[in-house]
């Protein structure tokens, strides 16, 4: 009787350390996997972060034709065999728009997450031409400007910048883009050019802060001669300008109508086929507003650059 009690009293504790035992693996267990989630969730904080460059995506020129990409922080969330997908936000990383292409049929929709719906609904037509060949990076010693004369976005390129002092380096030539990197006598990036050879949209962007120089369409047609560009200017050597100077622009009514202009100046940083850009400063040059407006659709986008967006519609 008594070696049975004892033998009963046995199991019963080593019963109970295998369950304790088990509670802690399980606790434990629940804590490694709490610890995983939350650095997964970090590093998906961190990436939002990351702007990408969609330039030389072939929706690129259709979604720039009813939104300014350059306003935005992009990031594609998406990108496979069926589709891609692209969010686009604001400063304070508020997802303003998200655009859709879908690959096998070109189907393109670009979607105002503010309520406003769908803003573009089209087919982006793929070039059925012979792709471009592929051609091999420039040596890192660079070259004169004359080695890229031949290109048909030299013209663009050479009237938005002043190439004399500056050394060309291709960096990537596909069938898809072109990407320039133009650098001083140090060897320092001041300019980069992408040349999108599809759609022959150009884009010039100043790596010094001040952002996009040029954003136009190039005409390859050799009977055509490329659009006058005025070489690029410091902020400070702008003229200052009544606001009358706009006067005559379809969207000026609805800018006034939001904003006071009488003090303030108008600078149009941008005018192309797609789009308007003009920034409003103070007294002391300070920039106070930013207006987008978008010829094909006659939107228009007036954000205050102390507060955010305060319109967003038909330019009346």
């Amino acid at each position: 009787m008594k070696k049975t009690l004892i033998t009963a009293v046995s199991a019963l504790l080593i019963s109970a350390g295998g369950a304790q035992a088990a509670t802690y693996a399980h606790a434990d267990h629940n804590a490694n996997a709490q610890s995983s989630y939350a650095h997964v969730q970090q590093n998906s904080n961190y990436g939002q972060q990351v702007n990408q460059d969609i330039t030389g995506l072939e929706e690129y020129a259709s979604i720039a034709s009813v939104i300014d990409p350059t306003s935005f922080t992009t990031r594609v969330t998406e990108d496979n065999v069926n589709n891609r997908v692209i969010l686009f936000s604001d400063n304070y990383g508020r997802t303003q728009y998200k655009s859709v292409f879908v690959k096998k049929t070109g189907l393109l929709k670009v979607i105002n997450l503010n309520g406003g719906g769908a803003v573009l609904v089209t087919t982006v037509k793929a070039d059925t031409a012979t792709p471009a060949p592929e051609v091999k990076p420039v040596a890192s010693s660079g070259q004169s400007a004359s080695a890229i004369s031949s290109l048909p976005e030299y013209k663009t390129l050479a009237g938005a910048v002043d190439l004399t002092d500056l050394t060309p380096v291709i960096v990537s030539d596909n069938y898809n883009n072109r990407t320039i990197l133009l650098k001083d006598a140090n060897g320092r990036e001041q300019y980069k050019s992408v040349f999108v050879k599809n759609t022959g949209l150009l884009k010039v962007i100043n790596l010094k802060g001040q952002g996009v120089v040029i954003e136009t369409v190039v005409k390859e047609d050799a009977a055509t001669p490329a659009p006058e560009v005025k070489p690029e200017q410091k902020p400070e050597a702008k003229p200052q300008q009544p606001s009358s100077t706009i006067s005559s622009l379809p969207e000026y009514k609805t800018l006034a109508a939001h904003v006071d202009l009488s003090a303030l100046t108008p600078v149009v940083v941008s005018n192309n086929y797609n789009n308007r850009t003009i920034v409003l400063k103070d007294a002391n040059g300070r920039e106070q507003f930013k207006s987008i407006y978008v010829n094909r659709t006659n939107m228009l986008k007036i954000i205050n650059l102390k507060g955010g967006q305060i319109f967003y519609g038909a330019a009346q």
